[in-house]
């Protein structure tokens, strides 16, 4: 089903996302979220359906069995669509009362676990963020000769292969390489008319057949281990270059902090709620201190001082949930009852 074909079942319809909080900005995307019902033969045949959305996710909508899964779960972007402020709320039928009046009893310990983890994911979205605007990678990729070492014979000296091999005036072409006995990594090395000691398209060093009582020239370590992380990374931030979103990326650029601040903003954003529902004092999306957190996003504050903030709030959290008076999960029973009622006549 597409959105157009669920839309006449829709029960309920609100603004979600960034203006939802009142942490929007002129260029903030309008996202809008729902549930609809299903009539009831849908489920005896084969026409179900549990989510729909457009091709930019800009709207979702789950149908109420889903969303009532995804909320006794607390995931956070579900329990959010219960608790926008009433003018972020475009639509909501009389069938979805029941649900909406009892939003409050699938509140559980569990947004320890689903608003804390959400914070984690942030910081290592932000740390990963910071190491790639901080250490950006060429574009030009290295080799495995950028990862070899040399040991000069006479004096032990160690080097790069490539200042080596320009210091003796020497072609790596015209090299090559032979295994040292119980040396892991570790190859004598030969000049002569060889095959030289890079093996195209691979992360390994190729070997060559060395004439017996052929002059050893020096020894040769390669580090395969950061050859190997190399190539990870180049890989991961180059594909991260090809799919960034530009805006942000130039937010970001621009403040010149190392990091994220949208994914920052929420983290810190999410703690607070969960400290908040952990208290007993519900899900408050509206933020009392939207200025700071836009600050935050602006990059007016340090990397470090955000991610120390950030640890502080995490314990705050843990030691709040540790004497929580929530229930661990949600009653099914009520859950049972909740559905039949509202698929009541459906």
């Amino acid at each position: 089903m597409t959105i157009e074909e669920v839309r006449p079942y829709l029960i309920y319809e609100v603004i979600a996302g960034s203006k939802a909080y009142g942490l929007d900005l002129p260029t903030s995307d309008t996202d809008i979220r729902g549930i609809f019902l299903l009539p009831n033969e849908y489920f005896l045949g084969n026409k179900k359906c549990e989510q729909v959305n457009c091709p930019t996710n800009d709207i979702v909508y789950y149908e109420l069995n889903r969303f009532v899964h995804l909320l006794e779960q607390n995931n956070p972007n579900i329990l959010e669509e219960l608790f926008v402020p009433e003018d972020k709320i475009l639509f909501m039928s009389d069938k979805m009362k029941p649900l909406y009046e009892n939003r409050d009893r699938f509140l559980t310990t569990k947004c320890r676990n689903t608003f804390g983890g959400y914070s984690i994911s942030q910081i290592k979205k932000a740390r990963g963020l910071n190491k790639k605007i901080v250490n950006p990678i060429d574009r030009e990729r290295k080799t495995p000769l950028d990862f070899c070492y040399i040991f000069e014979k006479k004096d032990g000296y160690t080097m790069l292969a490539r200042q080596w091999f320009n210091k003796h005036n020497k072609k790596q072409e015209h090299c090559g390489l032979a295994e040292l006995p119980n040396g892991e990594q570790i190859y004598k090395l030969y000049c002569g008319d060889f095959r030289g000691i890079i093996e195209p398209d691979s992360n390994e060093l190729r070997h060559s057949e060395i004439p017996k009582g052929h002059q050893l020239e020096a020894f040769l370590y390669y580090n395969l281990n950061g050859y190997s992380t190399y190539c990870k990374e180049y890989r991961e931030y180059w594909e991260w270059v090809e799919k960034r979103n530009p805006i942000r990326y130039s937010d970001n650029a621009k403040h010149g902090k190392g990091y994220d601040g949208k994914n920052l903003m929420h983290c810190l954003r999410m703690l607070d709620m969960a400290i908040e529902v952990a208290q007993g004092r519900g899900v408050n999306l509206v933020r009392p201190d939207r200025e700071w957190l836009l600050s935050v996003r602006r990059g007016e504050a340090s990397y470090d001082e955000i991610i120390k903030l950030i640890e502080e709030k995490r314990e705050q959290m843990d030691g709040a949930f540790e004497v929580s008076t929530l229930p661990s999960h949600v009653d099914e029973k009520f859950i049972f009852t909740l559905l039949n009622e509202m698929r009541k006549n459906n």
